[in-house]
């Protein structure tokens, strides 16, 4: 969205230090080296690196205004001084957030978030104007620049969560506000963190404990864990699944051509993915759908085109064997 320097300050709380508080963003960013012209470059502090130590790059770069804790190099940008940089973002993404209040659909999991957010952005595309996560942007800083994308003609937000430990997905949901919550599944993602599965499964549940009572839960039905996510929410809950669950993906079928196809409450869903666990992704986007007025019917034919980028591709090495790539993480 774009936003003046003035309506930056107003909203974060801080105060120009320099430049023109007319300047106008129009993309906002963490990392110096993505700043694009008329962008405005947050200054945050990390475990490594200060990101003040990068405000002349931004600027060089075309940066219009700089979020500091203190002075710097500005290059003629506007410089807006704030108490707590990471403090700035959040305020300023919760701004655009309650200006646009679209419908929030958060998306969790160990496996299948970013699946299961494409899916979910292609039905509820058939009657909204989306935005969606893009690539794995789906930590804490890359939410918040998410909803920074929000424009007044968005009328949903589909965003993919992830974490490393408990309190993460607490923090990305108080900020988000979903109404429509999706665990995909509890795996052994970043176990390492975590005393166990259930410890593992109670910090991905912050999602669903998040939602509202006028909200929906929409879980795993076949997922060990289901039982402990749905006693977690307040919101109803959806399961779904191929086997079990309220809305299920029934008569697998894998295609000859690639991909697969279910019916779904008597509707065939095609879907060119593949693979039993994409076709119960795709029931868990259908229900989060019909939450927000798509009815499955509707929906179902909007998931035949999805694909999702960096996920098994096929690359053909000049000695002519094929290379299947599956390195993209966005856990």
């Amino acid at each position: 969205m774009e936003l003046t320097v003035a309506e930056i300050v107003a909203a974060t709380g801080g105060r120009l230090a320099a430049g023109s508080p007319e300047a106008r963003c129009t993309t906002f960013h963490t990392d110096s080296r993505a700043v694009e012209p008329a962008g405005c470059f947050f200054a945050l502090r990390g475990a490594a690196l200060d990101g003040h130590a990068f405000c002349a790059s931004a600027a060089a770069r075309g940066a219009v205004a700089l979020v500091t804790e203190r002075e710097v190099s500005s290059r003629g940008a506007a410089v807006v001084q704030v108490a707590d940089t990471w403090r700035a973002l959040y305020d300023l993404a919760e701004h655009v957030l309650g200006r646009v209040a679209p419908l929030v659909v958060g998306i969790t999991g160990s496996n299948g978030k970013t699946s299961t957010k494409e899916l979910t952005a292609a039905v509820l595309g058939v009657r909204h104007r989306v935005l969606r996560t893009e690539g794995n942007l789906n930590s804490e800083t890359g939410l918040p620049l998410t909803l920074l994308r929000l424009e007044p003609a968005h009328t949903a937000a589909v965003l993919e969560m992830g974490m490393q430990g408990p309190g993460e997905i607490a923090r990305l949901a108080a900020l988000a506000r979903p109404r429509v919550g999706v665990v995909t599944m509890i795996g052994t993602v970043h176990l390492e963190f975590f005393s166990g599965v259930e410890a593992l499964a109670l910090a991905k549940a912050e999602l669903v404990e998040a939602l509202p009572a006028d909200g929906l839960a929409v879980l795993n039905a076949e997922d060990a864990r289901f039982d402990l996510l749905r006693g977690r929410s307040r919101a109803p809950v959806v399961g779904f699944g191929l086997e079990a669950g309220d809305l299920r993906g029934e008569g697998y079928r894998a295609l000859p051509d690639g991909g697969a196809e279910v019916t779904v409450e008597g509707t065939p869903v095609r879907l060119r993915l593949a693979g039993r666990h994409q076709a119960r992704n795709a029931v868990a986007a259908l229900a989060a759908g019909r939450f927000g007025g798509v009815p499955v019917a509707e929906g179902a034919p909007a998931l035949a085109g999805v694909e999702v980028a960096q996920r098994l591709q096929e690359l053909t090495a000049p000695a002519g064997f094929t290379v299947v790539d599956d390195a993209y993480n966005a856990s």
